[in-house]
């Protein structure tokens, strides 16, 4: 089982909730990576959908676009600094595509772009010996940076606007190779570009949120399986698509989000693996109502 937590960091590739936000808890998990070691994981993920929340109510067919259809190609390294400090990157190319006419904001039915970059540290606090098992207190800081892409309309891949996280939690590992994980976080977001001048032409202000994570699976030489709750609530705008203080301002509305899903992960060599996993959108407010399908390989760089 030692050998497979090493690899097991990698296998929560970044879940995309919807066009306009990214849901990043993948980054960061109970696992770490030892000194010296990295893991580097490649990923694609597929997302379609035909109903919409706009403001908190489910509409079927997504505004504009009837549905949309998305993919996602994503890569994912991280290295150990130290046995308990891990560095993490990753950086997705997004392609996302309407059915239906062009975007009312940005008069196109088709986005593709490099999204953003994420980069975060963690940091293992302490780690508690217990009598089946060990539970160890971390924390997690960084960031992300927008690359260019046009955020403002349903179809945008991303919200435009760079920002800062926090994290702290809590990971139980049992002998028997049952784990359980438990994060809150913060997230700051900055000004997003108003690159098509809508409104006063005025930046947007990004709201910021509050994200959680829960996460119970099995870790074993042979497999690797999860199951997972994560959630965001952004606070301050108060903006829905469609109410009096929304004309095509995209970034500023506020997306909220409960999601589950599952992973699953089998080694094929002592380096080289493959995972597969799901996540769909139980509940939401300016979103799409997603379900999305990933599988990727990666691979371990030991020393």
């Amino acid at each position: 089982m030692k050998n497979l937590t090493k690899i097991t960091l990698i296998l929560s590739v970044i879940y995309f909730t919807s066009i306009s936000q990214t849901n990043a808890q993948g980054l960061v998990d109970g696992f770490f990576t030892n000194k010296g070691e990295a893991n580097f994981s490649l990923s694609y993920s597929n997302s379609q959908f035909d109903s919409f929340f706009v403001g908190k109510t489910k509409v079927d067919g997504v505004p504009a676009h009837g549905k949309i259809t998305q993919s996602i190609f994503n890569f994912y390294a991280n290295y150990g600094i130290t046995d308990r400090l891990t560095a993490i990157v990753s950086l997705p190319y997004i392609t996302a595509e309407g059915d239906g006419v062009d975007d009312p904001i940005n008069g196109t039915n088709e986005q593709s772009d490099l999204q953003d970059l994420n980069v975060m540290v963690k940091y293992a606090l302490f780690k508690e010996e217990l009598k089946n098992g060990s539970t160890t207190y971390f924390v997690a800081a960084g960031g992300s940076l927008p690359l260019g892409y046009e955020p403002n309309g349903i179809l945008s891949i991303g919200n435009g606007a760079p920002s800062i996280d926090a994290k702290i939690g809590m990971h139980y590992k049992n002998n028997t190779g049952f784990f359980g994980t438990l994060a809150f976080g913060y997230t700051v977001r900055g000004e997003a570009d108003n690159n098509l001048n809508v409104g006063d032409g005025s930046n947007f202000d990004a709201p910021n949120s509050i994200n959680s994570l829960i996460k119970l699976g099995y870790a074993t030489g042979k497999i690797y399986v999860d199951a997972w709750f994560d959630s965001q609530y952004s606070k301050n705008n108060n903006i829905d698509i469609a109410n009096g203080n929304f004309f095509g301002n995209f970034p500023e509305t506020q997306v909220n989000y409960s999601r589950v899903g599952a992973n699953v992960f089998v080694p094929i060599t002592n380096t080289i693996g493959l995972n597969a996993g799901i996540g769909t959108t139980v509940d939401g407010r300016n979103l799409g109502n997603s379900t999305t399908y990933t599988g990727g390989i990666i691979y371990s760089l030991k020393k």
